[in-house]
């Protein structure tokens, strides 16, 4: 039995009889980027050629992604392009990638509106705003005090079975997320309009 480690193809030799000299080997060659391989075969015999087997993992490890930290979790895509144009303030953009980064399997993000502040160094009042918006807009939910859950359909961290029981959990009261239209953001403005006299 013949195991090339990168593949080939089996050139079959003219076998040798009594009396008369042995073929030579050709000299090695390629075909194609593959080995070629040259064996003899007396009459009767036969053979057999498998790949070689893949390299085998370390036990109990499976292969990294190179992502930095070696964690990640799925977002869509859709919903990255379109979030400058829902308007988000920069504090809103901090609280939204922090609770994103802040997520268990399954999507869950164990905090309260304090713990949040405490941490983007902003008041529980700011925090909590920037929440409720999140909230309202279906983009996660409270389940209970200090347990939100970040919505499966725009982003998840975990298998898509699991991400099939957590959209299957869902409460009704979500409302759809729509994107806005358009392929420009419209400007900002850098400061409030003057209020006109009466």
């Amino acid at each position: 039995m013949i195991s090339p480690s990168t593949g080939g193809r089996v050139v079959r030799l003219p076998s040798s009889r009594p009396g008369r000299q042995p073929a030579k080997p050709p000299p090695p060659e390629t075909a194609g980027g593959q080995n070629v391989v040259a064996i003899r075969l007396e009459p009767g015999e036969s053979v057999s050629v498998n790949p070689a087997p893949a390299p085998e993992l370390a036990a109990g490890r499976r292969e990294d992604f190179d992502f930095l930290g070696h964690t990640f979790y799925m977002a869509s895509k859709e919903l990255s392009a379109k979030l400058p144009f829902i308007g988000l303030t920069a504090t809103e953009y901090d609280v939204w990638h922090t609770m994103l980064g802040a997520q268990l399997k399954g999507g869950i993000v164990l905090t309260t509106v304090i713990k949040l502040g405490e941490r983007l160094g902003i008041g529980r009042k700011e925090a909590g705003e920037a929440l409720a918006k999140f909230l309202d807009m279906g983009f996660m939910w409270l389940e209970k005090r200090g347990r939100y859950r970040i919505n499966p359909r725009i982003a998840f961290w975990g298998s898509s079975a699991e991400q099939q029981r957590a959209l299957a959990l869902m409460p009704d009261s979500i409302p759809e997320i729509r994107l806005p239209e358009g392929e420009v953001r419209p400007p900002r403005r850098t400061r409030r309009p003057k209020l006109e006299s009466l």
